[in-house]
């Protein structure tokens, strides 16, 4: 019995024991399987950031030599940036001279002087026979002829043409002609009427009282209580508004028509009125932009010298060495273009822009830079395609010999 017990205790441990290796045995192996496991699963995920890591270090590298380019780039671009500045100094200086040169009235520039030689040296295609000679000590004075203001009077009178009454004799041909010898000057004398406003000028005294007799006798169909009314002795000089003469400015007075004010508040039926009764040419008070003018100066006290310094003084802002130098004497008509009249192109005058070639020459930060500076209404430049319009007119304008 006892030993009976034994063998069973034996058999028991033997049991406990066996059970014990297998347990050890299969922890050993469960370990060895999750660290090959997990070995394996680390192994690949370093791999996967060692090759990140070398992709981000090809992309520094990337980015590094791309950010020397760019401050290469940068280092150039500084440069361009310091010349366009030094080139835009020089032009504002040579702006200034011009500036200067064309408010000197009184003296003419060298190159300007060689100029009206030139024009000078063309007389040969004139025919005087035409339309009659005259000398200078003869000379009226054109600018009383809506149109011509100083710098035309003396383009013209260069081609020995010094009175209304040669300018009156002016055929189809004679103009023609004149317009090829003065070059850039195309279209303003047909369209400012220069032929009939001389005939007018050259009327004796006795035709020239009818005429304002025949003038004042319609005053009675003027709208005083729309325009109102003013004294000879609150008189405005009207030739301040582009478009008047002094021609048209005495006709306007016998109407008693003496100020801005008065001329602002015109209405349609007031124009067509006016028109009429100082026998001017139908639709010139609206193509002149008289009316815009006169509120302008209203608006300013009459002091347009002072809106135009308040412009002149604004040409820093223009890229001259993107669109180019003109002189007044070069300058083209610019009203050929459509919507730009009289009173915008005084204006662009005044920034140095007197040419079709610099106008076809505008982008859109010219444009929108010099509506501003003109005060003029957003999108007026586009609305009528200036740029287009100037780059064909420069196209077809005869070269200068």
């Amino acid at each position: 019995m006892n030993a009976m017990l034994i063998l069973i205790g034996e058999t028991k441990l033997g049991a406990t024991i066996e059970i014990l290796l297998l347990l050890i045995v299969a922890a050993v192996i469960g370990y060895l399987t999750a660290w090959l496991y997990y070995k394996s699963i680390y192994t690949d995920r370093i791999k996967i950031i060692d090759s990140e890591k070398k992709e981000l270090h090809k992309e520094l590298v990337s980015l590094e030599n791309e950010n020397r380019k760019l401050l290469e780039n940068l280092r150039v671009k500084d440069a361009e940036i310091q010349s366009l500045k030094l080139i835009h100094k020089e032009a504002l200086r040579k702006l200034e001279i011009v500036i200067s040169n064309s408010n000197n009235s009184g003296e003419l520039i060298p190159e300007q002087d060689e100029y009206l030689i030139k024009i000078a040296e063309r007389k040969r295609l004139l025919d005087y026979q035409s339309f009659g000679t005259a000398t200078e000590a003869e000379k009226d004075d054109l600018k009383m002829i809506s149109g011509i203001g100083p710098f035309i009077e003396e383009r013209l009178n260069a081609l020995d043409i010094f009175t209304f009454r040669q300018i009156s004799k002016f055929s189809d041909r004679d103009i023609d002609r004149i317009n090829d010898a003065l070059a850039y000057f195309s279209g303003r004398i047909e369209r400012d009427e220069w032929v009939a406003q001389a005939s007018e000028l050259v009327h004796n005294k006795d035709i020239r009282t009818d005429l304002f007799k025949r003038i004042s006798e319609r005053k009675s169909n003027i709208y005083y209580n729309r325009i109102g009314t003013a004294k000879e002795e609150e008189r405005d000089d009207l030739t301040v508004i582009s478009g008047i003469g002094g021609w048209i400015m005495e006709k306007l007075n016998v109407l008693e028509i003496y100020t801005f004010r008065q001329i602002s508040n015109f209405t349609k039926e007031d124009i067509d009125i006016v028109t009429e009764a100082i026998e001017f040419f139908s639709g010139r008070i609206e193509r002149d932009e008289w009316i815009l003018q006169a509120k302008e100066l209203v608006r300013i006290a009459g002091n347009k010298s002072e809106l135009l310094k308040r412009i002149r003084d604004r040409h820093g802002r223009i890229y001259y060495d993107r669109l180019g130098f003109a002189q007044k004497y070069e300058a083209n008509n610019l009203t050929l273009i459509k919507g730009l009249g009289l009173w915008v192109e005084e204006r662009l005058n005044l920034l140095g822009i007197y040419t079709f070639d610099q106008v076809s020459k505008l982008t859109h930060e010219d444009i929108e830079t010099i509506t501003e500076v003109l005060e003029l209404i957003p999108g007026y430049i586009e609305k009528d395609d200036w740029v287009g319009q100037a780059a064909e007119l420069s196209r077809k304008q005869p070269a200068v010999v």
